[in-house]
């Protein structure tokens, strides 16, 4: 049985005894049902915005490499190189990390080639028998994902595509799967200045019932020279077996610095979220440095961000 490890303070009596049991119980049905629907250990865990910063997954370009959208790695002059880390957290009850290093390269004015690394992972998962003491210690869940692709960019169109490979962990089940994703970014359409995208995540020839599909498009509300820019927009995403999601967003941007905020609906396994995310970074001298935040789900506290990006002339 797998559970999530209570690491509040001891309370006496049976009643508050049985309040444990029963939270770890539900804790494990819930993880045990998730990893058995996975055909690798881990996919739920890249159901966390990491890097999005508030952003649609198929238009962010905060940060490098082009993880949602493989498209949006690509390099626009001056810039020559790029790279990156981004980390997001969630509260202690969950107990979910993800990390990702990602770097950037101008193979030539218009190709960028690309890496990433993605690693996620969940602490505190104990072994228990018929009470909530743990045994034989901590149970591995988690997932690792490495990505390398290519951006093209001609007048105001840019095409990507990564190939990725994702293994899993879940106690002794230890698999591994192939995938190839691509995404497109349409920056302006005629003199029209919307911007839209589209892009796959996790898709494999293999087996697609873990794959996710985004689309999104935003325009702006108001510009003034280079120092000012608002805009609004809508995303919809949709994984297989898992749901989907819609998301209304808007993004500004003040000389040095960017705001992003928007609520995201959430339909899953028959139940629907709702969720605020806030997004905030500062650019310098070709150094971006920016946190996020998304509010938790069934009553779970909000998860953080945190992002960094250096891109060389």
């Amino acid at each position: 049985m797998v559970v999530i490890r209570l690491t509040s303070t001891l309370w006496m009596g049976n009643l508050n005894y049985m309040s444990r049991f029963i939270f770890a119980t539900l804790g494990s049905l819930v993880i045990t049902a998730t990893a058995a629907a996975q055909q690798v250990p881990g996919r739920d865990l890249f159901e966390f915005p990491l890097g999005l910063l508030a952003e649609a997954p198929a238009l962010s370009m905060q940060m490098t490499g082009g993880l949602w959208n493989p498209a949006n790695a690509a390099l626009h002059a001056p810039g020559r190189a790029a790279f990156g880390f981004a980390a997001l957290t969630t509260p202690q009850e969950q107990g979910v990390r993800l990390d990702m290093v990602s770097g950037a390269y101008n193979l030539r004015p218009s190709l960028t080639a690309s890496i990433s690394a993605v690693n996620a992972g969940v602490s505190d998962l104990i072994r228990t028998e018929t009470d909530p003491h743990s045994i034989d210690g901590e149970i591995p869940y988690g997932s690792t994902l490495l990505s390398a692709g290519l951006a093209g960019t001609r007048q105001h169109v840019t095409v990507g595509a990564a190939a990725r490979y994702r293994w899993g962990s879940s106690d002794s089940d230890h698999q591994g799967i192939l995938g190839i994703d691509g995404g497109v970014l349409v920056d302006g359409i005629g003199r029209v200045p919307v911007r839209l995208a589209a892009s796959t995540f996790l898709f494999s020839p293999e087996g697609n019932d873990e794959a996710s599909y985004f689309a999104a498009g935003d325009v702006p509300l108001f510009a003034r020279d280079s120092t000012f820019s608002l805009r609004a927009g809508y995303s919809f995403s949709h994984t297989e077996t898992r749901g989907h999601e819609s998301y209304t967003f808007a993004t500004s941007r003040y000389e040095m610095l960017d705001l992003s905020a928007g609520l995201a609906v959430n339909s899953v396994f028959g139940s629907t979220n709702r969720s605020w995310r806030l997004g905030c970074g500062l650019h310098y001298a070709g150094y971006t440095l920016a946190i996020g935040r998304e509010d938790g789900a069934a009553g779970l506290g909000a998860s953080y961000q945190f992002l960094f990006t250096r891109v060389m002339k």
